[in-house]
């Protein structure tokens, strides 16, 4: 009898063996098929693969990436809940993962360009960043971020860290994307404007294009503070400062706790100085939230300093700390406010040479130097646009995009002296 049960006892087991190596044999070939599938993007049996891979072993976070990126790239399959499927097989993925920056990035994406949702969007690249501060497809999908949201005077730390991880061959092509960012960018992203449906190919971009973007993206995310904001900082810019603070007080209603966003506040801050209400403007100022650093607490300080406190020695000290960092170097309004000031507190001699150089860069923002070279950086990789950037550059005293524009310089002589040789031979 009992060997009996030990023998019935074996059997079960083995035969439970056979079972989960089965299943996980037919598993395995389950994900072979899926990444061939994945080479001819059939994205349908993509999924229907890794979901049957998926049940066998859940705990595979780069499957469950792919998977998530099957949903999303299906035509076929409603956009909606295509991006609501594909989330949900990221948000599976946990912080102890070593795939969770990269689903985090994943998952901005489908936010950002599919949901028109930045504040959401924002908030994962964040996430990512903070358990990987060098994923260079989180500081890519930030940068293009700010210059969406009409914040691209943020975006250089981004910019820089993508720069550092793109191959010495296609640097010029970063390169001229960050001219435009840096010279043009409520246009500087045509493509991402067509994949969110804001323009046709082909079609010609400008500001109202811009003002219907920031409002699609406030519309889809109404409780968000910076939101608001960025509406309301395309108005302020647009010289109608009544029309943004009428937009920033009824966001002071709607939105979630919009007093505890910077932004918000040096837009709120700079709108009430522009209508001539100061004091309102220096208590929103003196109430800033988080750390009391950067270019718009610090630009906006000088500005207090200078025009409401008269305080001109803290106002130059602020003024010559903006125009040090971008896009103060640019900033030739701001660089003369720093003369007016230094000729306000009696140093005329200072604010002579500030007037200059301020005027200098006046005329470097003039179109009949940009308009020539927009136009050759169509070609970017060519010797001579390299060196007419490298020169502008140089001219207005931005020492890093300078020297990256050398090394280019370098790169195509050195490219062109061996295909030389090579012909020669």
């Amino acid at each position: 009898m009992k060997i009996r049960v030990w023998v019935l006892i074996s059997v079960g087991i083995l035969s439970v063996g056979v079972y989960f190596g089965v299943t996980r044999l037919g598993a395995m070939r389950a994900r072979d098929r899926a990444q061939r599938a994945i080479r001819i993007q059939d994205w349908r049996t993509v999924r229907n693969e890794l979901q049957s891979y998926l049940n066998v072993f859940p705990s595979d976070d780069s499957a469950r990436l792919s998977l998530a990126e099957a949903y999303f790239k299906d035509a076929r399959l409603n956009p909606e809940s295509a991006v609501s499927a594909a989330i949900q097989q990221l948000e599976y993925v946990r912080r102890e993962s070593a795939f969770f920056s990269a689903a985090r990035v994943q998952e901005a994406r489908m936010c950002l360009f599919a949901w028109l949702q930045p504040h959401r969007a924002e908030s994962l690249l964040r996430e990512a960043l903070a358990v990987d501060p060098e994923n260079a497809d989180a500081h890519f999908v930030l940068w293009k971020l700010h210059d969406l949201t009409g914040r691209s005077h943020l975006a250089q730390p981004h910019f820089q860290k993508v720069l550092e991880t793109t191959p010495d061959e296609q640097r010029s092509f970063r390169l001229r994307e960050w001219y435009m960012s840096q010279f043009y960018p409520a246009t500087a992203n045509p493509e991402i404007d067509q994949l969110m449906g804001f323009i046709e190919p082909g079609a010609i971009q400008n500001t109202v294009l811009e003002l219907r973007r920031l409002e699609a993206f406030r519309d889809r995310e109404p409780k968000a503070a910076l939101n608001h904001a960025i509406v309301a900082r395309w108005y302020s810019l647009e010289g109608d400062p009544k029309a943004a603070l009428q937009l920033l007080q009824k966001a002071l209603d709607v939105a979630d706790t919009p007093l505890q966003e910077p932004f918000f506040v040096a837009t709120l801050t700079q709108v009430l100085f522009d209508l001539g209400e100061f004091d309102n403007a220096l208590r929103h100022y003196r109430a800033w939230p988080g750390d009391l650093t950067g270019y718009e607490y610090s630009r906006l300080g000088a500005i207090l300093a200078d025009e409401v406190e008269r305080d001109y020695e803290r106002a130059i000290r602020g003024y010559r700390e903006v125009i040090r960092v971008w896009p103060g170097q640019a900033d030739w309004r701001i660089q003369f406010r720093l003369a007016r000031c230094l000729a306000k507190a009696g140093d005329e001699g200072a604010a002579e040479t500030m007037r200059q150089q301020a005027k200098q860069v006046e005329l470097l923002m003039e179109e009949e130097i940009h308009s020539p070279l927009r136009r050759m950086l169509a070609n970017p990789d060519q010797l001579d646009i390299c060196e007419r950037m490298m020169q502008f550059y140089d001219d207005l005293g931005l020492a890093y995009e300078r020297q990256h524009w050398q090394d280019q310089v370098h790169r195509v002589q050195r490219e062109r002296g061996h295909s030389d040789r090579s012909r020669s031979k």
